[in-house]
This record gives C-alpha cells, sequence and structure tokens, in this order.
C-alpha cells in the first residue's frame, strides 16, 4: 500500500524526465484517440472553435 503521496515538486520533477519526443507521441495518440470515439456533434463543436480561434 502508498502510505505517502508524492509532493508536487517530485511530480513535476518525474514528467521533466520525460523525453519531449515521447510526450509529444502521447499527445499525437490521445488526438488521434479523442477524434475515432467523439460523436459527429463533438467533433462539429472543435472544428468551429478551431475556425473561431
Amino acid at each position: 500500500m502508498i502510505f505517502e503521496w508524492e509532493t508536487e515538486k517530485e511530480r513535476l520533477l518525474k514528467f521533466i524526465k520525460i523525453p519531449p519526443k515521447k510526450k509529444l507521441e502521447w499527445l499525437r495518440q490521445m488526438n488521434e484517440f479523442i477524434v475515432k470515439s467523439s460523436s459527429k456533434r463533438d467533433k462539429l463543436i472543435r472544428w468551429k472553435l478551431r475556425k473561431i480561434l
């Protein structure tokens, strides 16, 4: 069992150690998953937001 939680500083340090290329790959995979699992309505909303911004 975990009796101690990591501090915010420890957590940030852990994420800083991950290479940028790997972080970008994770983001790409998450984006692909979201697009595949979204409804037509959700896709339309995202498309409109992109158009505005």
